[in-house]
């Protein structure tokens, strides 16, 4: 855990940059880094939303020796002569990686959103109901990284099937040197632009409220690319268009995702707990009581099988009256009494609380970590994400749907002598969501990362159990969510070994 904690250490740290209104994620000075395939197959790897990178046609770039494109190229060069501090700023901190750099944001904007709630003004608030201020709960921020990375990924794969159709050279095959490491492809269409234009457009949608400052990003990011002598004007202007249809497919799913329902604007919780087939209903322990998040979080569409994923839900739990749920209860009261520093420090490491990026945003670090360090280009950096991330928000639909089944109360509903050692969500707790969206990450990135798996596997082991350790689940919540979550990494490594990366 110690070499986790040291990692989200470095990639937490806020520094206010010049000119923006919110603060950037940095993880300080860190050394450029080539990326260690190219992929010129990528372009046939398959596709989330799109059917295929066919579906959308990238017109052909003028020639690399015409008078327009020759311009192009000589005011590139001679713009590397003048470039002022502020663009040299700008042109390292993307350099680093776009795909990296807007999931920073994108946990950024999370934590922002994730306040505590103002109960009294508004005892609703916890709830997606207001689109333009949204509150950050688990499963929204779950489908924030998920929406990002895929439509980063289908972008890309666009964009890579265009580069090596028409094959316009790097900057640097054609004697310009440019001021950070570029990864050798073609540079037509851009895969910054195409990147920035896909991540401005889905967390503008996201977060309204943010769409100026985002807007004002996405543009640096675009322009750090001329800085650099990476593109010229033309290759971000393809790379921009190509990512406009695709943002406009990933935001035409976003909103037909049932999300914007979940909160159960009909209040129709009330009818599911009274029938629910457990024989102690759940209660809201909040102060004032209030109405549960995110009651119809488990009607939110799957981005696999849906099918597949219905026939992983864990069966009913053990009654109260049961010997099974007062041993599991003996064992959360008897823990809280006595916590070890180990299992203080877990429960809290792993709390990813208020004002945080949440647990998945916490994963997205873990994997951000093994992305630089593999050296992944941008196309199999998006992969990454996109595969881990589908899997985290399934995770996080799939435990919904069964707390909103059966409604079980929390230990310290049942025995209110137990101390927690964090905040007691406002949701049931069967089983624990904690547990699918740390094993279905840890379980996808164990395979993409074999050499990591121990650890990962180690660390989805930790995560889930923290919520035992903090007293706010029981231990058949954890094994319950623990087997769904890995069933689901599972389904999510099927998907990867097929489509179409070696």
């Amino acid at each position: 855990m110690k070499k986790s904690f040291l990692s989200i250490g470095l990639s937490v740290v806020l520094l206010w940059m010049a000119g923006c209104k919110e603060p950037t994620i940095d993880e300080g000075i860190l050394p450029f880094v080539e990326p260690a395939t190219v992929d010129p197959d990528g372009g046939t790897w398959r596709t989330i939303v799109l059917k295929s990178a066919a579906d959308i046609t990238v017109p052909q770039p003028t020639a690399a020796t015409s008078d327009t494109y020759q311009k192009e190229l000589t005011d590139i060069k001679n713009g590397l002569l003048s470039i002022s501090p502020e663009q040299n700023t700008a042109v390292n901190y993307w350099a680093d990686g776009g795909v990296r750099r807007w999931n920073q944001i994108a946990r950024q904007l999370v934590a922002k959103y994730n306040v505590v709630p103002d109960y009294l003004t508004n005892p609703n608030i916890g709830s997606p109901s207001d689109p333009a201020n949204p509150m950050a709960s688990p499963s929204f921020a779950a489908r924030v990284y998920a929406l990002l990375s895929v439509a980063q990924y289908d972008a890309l794969v666009v964009a890579w099937r265009a580069k090596y159709q028409y094959n316009r050279p790097a900057l640097e095959r054609q004697g310009v040197i440019g001021r950070v490491p570029i990864a050798d492809v073609p540079s037509y269409p851009s895969e910054d632009a195409a990147i920035a234009e896909t991540s401005y457009q889905i967390l503008a949608y996201l977060f309204p409220n943010e769409a100026g400052w985002l807007k004002a990003k996405a543009t640096e990011h675009k322009q750090s690319r001329l800085w650099a002598g990476a593109s010229v004007p033309s290759d971000l202007k393809a790379g921009e268009d190509l990512a406009s249809i695709v943002a406009t497919t990933v935001l035409d799913r976003a909103r037909s995702d049932r999300f914007a329902t979940a909160h159960d604007p009909t209040n129709s919780w009330q009818t599911a707990l009274a029938s629910a087939p457990f024989d102690v209903k759940w209660k809201s322990l909040d102060s004032p009581v209030r109405a549960p998040m995110l009651p119809l979080g488990g009607r939110v569409k799957t981005w696999y099988d849906s099918t597949a994923l219905a026939k992983l839900a864990p069966a009913a739990p053990p009654a109260t009256t049961s010997t099974e749920f007062q041993k599991a209860l003996g064992e959360v009261r008897d823990m809280a009494s006595a916590r070890t520093r180990d299992q203080w420090s877990s429960s809290s490491f792993w709390d990813d609380g208020i004002a945080t990026y949440m647990l998945a945003g916490h994963w997205n670090v873990i994997a951000q970590d093994l992305i630089r360090d593999a050296r992944q280009n941008e196309l199999r950096s998006a992969r990454t994400y996109a595969l881990m991330n589908r899997a985290m928000q399934d995770g996080s639909t799939a435990s919904w749907a069964t707390m909103y089944r059966y409604f079980v109360p929390r230990p310290s509903q049942v025995d209110p002598t137990i101390k927690t050692s964090v905040a007691i969500p406002n949701y049931p707790g069967y089983p624990s969501d904690h547990a699918p969206i740390s094993t279905a990450a840890g379980t996808i990135l164990a395979y993409l990362f074999p050499d990591q798996a121990s650890s990962l596997n180690a660390q989805a082991t930790e995560a889930a159990l923290s919520r035992l350790y903090g007293g706010i689940q029981y231990r058949f919540d954890v094994d319950e969510g623990t087997k769904l979550g890995t069933a689901i990494g599972n389904v999510a490594v099927t998907t990867a070994k097929v489509d179409g990366a070696k």
